[in-house]
């Protein structure tokens, strides 16, 4: 566990100086390769402002930035983690950027900050492992298909959800007006200070892919989904700024991401693009999305390595029986590169 907590420390304070002190961007690109290998890409930067801010704490934020630091991340994602690159300049404003590359042999060994925020216990329990598998039967609620290989982040340790709560139970009373208002008279300074934010956390496959999660332009077989994507340029489900409306900032400055607000906000992020995307598991306002995890078909040394000479049940519920079963063939569910 000491390991996951500086993994979760490095994210956190990303997160809690975005809120607190100024404008960052952070955006973590998991993409699996071709040979089941995949690449952890993080863009971290840091505006002017926020550099400023930190007064006598300047040398202590940059070092987030340094190569050191990057590597001392790497060492706690899991076995089998390298890093490829490590690149800091310059950018746009006078804010530095660090871009750093880190190779998986093993995305099964792979662990990193969980993006479900919503979850009660998220702040002791907040990472997630991945998980990479072949699929020799189909699940149900867009699980995946017999044929396609499957990837899933799981908990480290089950976490703890919000009670569903029975039809005509009032939900537990909130904060008192008089605390609320606090939040209310500081949202404008909040606002502020989250300009030209972005939050993003990206999982990407060499195969189209399908998901119950939010899958934006799902017709056009993207490659890529979001799990979560917050910018300051997101629009509520009215037409106007995310941050412009009062109920959302007054959940974001008191970091309840498990409200009603909230999750209403970005439930349909899939079909109204403007929205940002969230999936607020954990909370008792999370609507069903089917499974979650993220398919794809195998490329060929996947193919090779996992179906040749199997047997595929597709069907979703109860397994069929064995003369139900299909041999794996590559013609029908492997993926090839058009040239």
């Amino acid at each position: 566990m000491q390991n996951c907590r500086h993994i979760l420390k490095f994210v956190l304070l990303l997160l809690c100086v975005t809120a607190l002190t100024g404008c960052l961007q952070l955006e973590i690109r998991f993409s699996v390769g071709e040979d089941g290998t995949a690449t952890m890409t993080e863009r971290v930067r840091f505006s002017r402002q926020l550099i400023d801010l930190a007064g006598d704490r300047k040398e202590e934020l940059l070092k987030l930035l340094s190569k050191d630091a990057a590597t001392d991340r790497m060492k706690r994602m899991g076995e089998g983690v390298t890093l490829v690159s490590h690149e800091l300049h310059d950018a746009e404003g006078g804010s530095k950027e660090a871009v750093v590359v880190y190779k998986v042999a093993d995305v099964n060994k792979f662990q990193y900050v969980s993006p479900w925020f919503a979850y009660p216990d998220f702040a002791g329990n907040s990472m997630v492992k991945f998980k990479l598998e072949p699929l020799y039967k189909s699940r149900a609620y867009a699980g995946g298909k017999a044929g396609e290989m499957c990837i899933s982040l799981e908990q480290l340790k089950k976490p703890v959800e919000e009670a569903h709560l029975p039809e005509g139970v009032a939900p537990p009373p909130g904060p008192a007006p008089l605390d609320n208002q606090i939040y209310r008279d500081l949202a404008p300074l909040f606002r502020d200070m989250l300009k030209d934010v972005q939050i993003r956390f990206t999982i990407e496959s060499y195969a189209p892919i399908s998901s119950g999660l939010t899958l934006r332009n799902r017709r056009a077989r993207p490659s890529s989904i979001d799990l979560i994507n917050f910018t300051d340029k997101d629009m509520d489900q009215t037409g106007g700024a995310m941050l412009a409306n009062e109920e959302v900032m007054l959940d974001l400055a008191r970091w309840q991401f498990s409200s009603a607000t909230i999750a209403a906000q970005t439930k349909d992020a899939e079909n109204n693009q403007t929205l940002p995307v969230f999936v607020p598991r954990g909370s008792r306002h999370m609507w069903f999305t089917g499974n979650t995890s993220i398919s794809f078909k195998p490329s060929r040394q996947l193919y090779d390595k996992f179906f040749v000479g199997k047997m595929l049940d597709f069907s979703e519920w109860q397994a069929a029986p064995p003369e139900k079963h299909v041999p794996a063939k590559w013609e029908e569910i492997g993926f090839e590169k058009k040239q």
